[in-house]
């Protein structure tokens, strides 16, 4: 049995809070995966967590700051658009690094884990090393870069770097884009050393349910013969929406049985809504605003093309959204950028265009909708995929081979 410990600022604070649910999902894919698995996540307003889940997973969450309302980092509040830290989260970060490191370092003391696995290299692959060094353990840090942590080293110039040569301490490195290897490698790091694994899905959750397809394509009034796009994420410009909001023009001259349907908000609301006003496709568009995660599975099902047309603005890693529509069996229309490429294979499960090329976006949008039996063949490789590949059990078994190869390696050197 191997003992991990997660290290994360973000994680569902209740049941049913959609916040960072993919590092639960990992967590738990460790658990039944036979692993002993703790999370070391920071407080925060909302939380109300049991210290044990049902599959053992244990929570220990700690406070950084004098009064509860100073606990505001992570847990997706610290980034405007996902381009700028907010004021008040980075005068505390200091502060957090401190008491992170320590506390993380007492836990080291009582605990053996065999590898600590940083989810967000700031802070949290910094209060691992850190704190293994404060407690003079061995054990191995595993560091994953998510994006936005990407986006903070690359912005800090000379002090970035500094950061990169000390999370370079870690024993095993891993993103999920090209767009963010090339961004760390930019500021130090080594391009061997980085491995690319996504963040899965946990394909006993999602999945397709033929009966919810057709009791939210009737409430919506959309018929078998509509073919519906549906895109899901924060309204921030990384995403991309844009792009499939000014594709919608081109799309709907060509073939009028189109339907758009967006799950999510944020502040790029009004511009999109803008954007069309401006082409007057409003009537092909329907915004559902956040939903919890529980509910996301109806809207996969409920769709027949899932677009994901992501920007380097900044450079991001992989959508979560992308490998739960596979896991519902959907052909993927994406962009070639944001970690597309590493699930998408063009011609099998779907199709990638440049970034921000609209026209080419609605090409290829037009091709799949008048095409059902290639549709069909896509999402059957999108579900096959996830079987084979991209679902959490798979991703977690990865993880615990590579501790294992260092491992090896390290007895190899003894």
């Amino acid at each position: 049995m191997a003992k991990v410990c997660i290290l994360t600022h973000s994680y569902p604070r209740f049941e049913g809070d959609w916040r960072s649910n993919f590092i639960e999902s990992l967590a738990r894919a460790y658990a039944r995966n036979d692993s002993d698995v703790t999370v070391f996540v920071p407080y925060a307003s909302k939380f109300r967590r049991e210290p044990v889940d049902d599959l053992g997973v244990k929570i220990i969450s700690y406070k950084y700051a004098p009064l509860p309302s100073l606990h505001t980092i992570g847990y997706g509040h610290s980034m405007r658009s996902d381009l700028t830290i907010n004021l008040q989260d980075l005068l505390l970060i200091p502060l957090l690094l401190t008491v992170g490191v320590i506390r993380f370092a007492c836990l080291l003391r009582r605990e053996r884990f065999d590898f600590v696995q940083a989810h967000w290299a700031v802070p949290n692959a910094l209060i691992a090393i850190l704190g293994r060094f404060l407690a003079r353990s061995k054990t191995k840090v595993f560091t994953s870069f998510p994006g936005s942590d990407v986006t903070v080293i690359t912005s800090l110039g000379l002090i970035g770097r500094l950061l990169a040569k000390i999370i370079a301490r870690s024993n095993y490195l891993s993103c999920n884009s090209s767009d963010l290897k090339e961004d760390l490698v930019a500021v130090g790091l080594d391009p061997d050393a980085i491995d690319y694994v996504i963040y899965g899905v946990d394909d006993r959750k999602i999945f397709y349910s033929e009966e919810e397809r057709v009791a939210l394509r009737r409430a919506w009034g959309v018929s078998e013969q509509d073919i519906v796009l549906l895109m899901i994420g924060r309204f921030v410009p990384k995403k991309g929406f844009s792009t499939a909001f000014r594709s919608l023009k081109h799309i709907v001259q060509r073939n009028g049985n189109v339907r758009l349907v967006v799950v999510g908000d944020g502040p790029l609301n009004s511009e999109y809504r803008d954007i069309l006003d401006e082409d007057g496709t409003q009537a092909y568009v329907r915004f559902i605003g956040e939903i919890p995660p529980a509910e996301l599975r109806k809207y996969y099902s409920s769709c027949d093309i899932f677009l994901m047309p992501s920007r380097r603005l900044p450079s991001d890693g992989l959508n979560v959204v992308v490998p739960e529509a596979m896991a519902c069996g959907r052909a993927i229309i994406a962009s070639a950028v944001g970690g597309n490429d590493l699930v998408i294979f063009p011609g099998v499960n779907g199709y990638l265009h440049p970034e921000d090329d609209a026209r080419q976006l609605a090409d290829l949008v037009v091709l799949l909708a008048g095409d059902p039996a290639r549709r069909r063949e896509m999402g059957e490789n999108s579900l096959r995929l996830i079987r084979e590949r991209f679902n959490w059990n798979a991703i977690a078994r990865y993880y615990l081979d590579r501790y294992r190869e260092l491992m090896s390696s390290d007895k190899g050197l003894a």
